[in-house]
């Protein structure tokens, strides 16, 4: 149905010129809070905002793309196929950008059952934008005051227990292109995320390059080792799930991604 940017006071013109030009409508959503609202920490506050563009979502008949200001999109995003499998098609989270994503087995060709943490670039059906209204109530309630607390780690793992499955695509449709956030920082969250396999080109280049093409081949060297390390670590699929999945398709998967250029058939 389009794409919802999620945003605050940051400039989006980049990423709204580059979806148009993939042919989505674009809408952004920036706001609104409650006076108490904003005295949230800005993790709280962005939940909030999302939970503004959920309430969009699930009034509407077709998934929504919600992505995040700082989103950066391979050239070629409006023709990649929704990492979805078909008869998940109204019942799925889609992460197509994820921070540190976990796969359990594969779901489809090219497609992984699993989770992901963020929420900088999702896929997401009318029915489950409700389900996460419902996610957004509980967080609030668990946190009256808005304090720090990092709720798009455990998104997925709420609505799995809901019965809706996550996927992951074979490479990621874009990348967290911001110069990372403060807030995260201070506590103990301060390693920037990048995409470890790109499925394409970036559409522009991300603000973590700073105008620096040195710096921007420096991070997508250093993002693609960092996920070579966590698939060696067993902590991008871990072994006991690569045993029960059966095997040599998902070590495609999982190896295949980050060593080679082609998709496996």
């Amino acid at each position: 149905s389009g794409v919802l940017i999620v945003a605050h006071t940051e400039d989006t013109r980049a990423l709204c010129a580059a979806l148009r030009a993939e042919g989505f409508a674009v809408d952004e959503v920036r706001g609104p809070y409650t006076p108490e609202q904003l005295t949230y920490s800005g993790v709280v506050q962005a939940l909030v905002n999302h939970a503004n563009a959920w309430r969009i979502a699930a009034g509407r008949s077709l998934p929504t793309i919600v992505v995040e200001p700082d989103f950066v999109p391979v050239k070629g995003f409006g023709a990649l196929p929704a990492p979805v499998p078909p008869e998940n098609s109204g019942n799925s989270l889609a992460y197509l950008y994820s921070v540190g994503p976990e796969v359990w087995d594969l779901a489809a060709a090219n497609v992984a059952r699993g989770h992901g943490g963020g929420a900088v670039a999702l896929l997401i059906p009318p029915r489950v934008a409700s389900l996460l209204l419902q996610f957004f109530d509980e967080e609030l309630r668990a946190n009256v005051s808005g304090k720090y607390r990092p709720w798009d780690s455990g998104m997925g793992y709420w609505l799995l227990q809901r019965g809706v499955e996550s996927f992951i695509p074979y490479r990621h449709y874009g990348e967290h292109g911001g110069i990372g956030n403060p807030e995260h920082a201070r506590f103990g969250l301060d390693r920037a995320h990048r995409a470890d396999a790109l499925q394409g080109e970036l559409a522009f280049a991300p603000a973590y390059a700073r105008g620096s093409a040195l710096r921007f081949r420096g991070t997508r060297v250093r993002a693609r080792l960092w996920g070579v390390l966590r698939l060696a670590a067993g902590r991008f699929m871990r072994w006991r799930d690569l045993a029960r999945s059966g095997g040599s398709a998902t070590v495609r998967f999982a190896v295949g991604r980050l060593l080679f250029r082609r998709s496996p058939s």
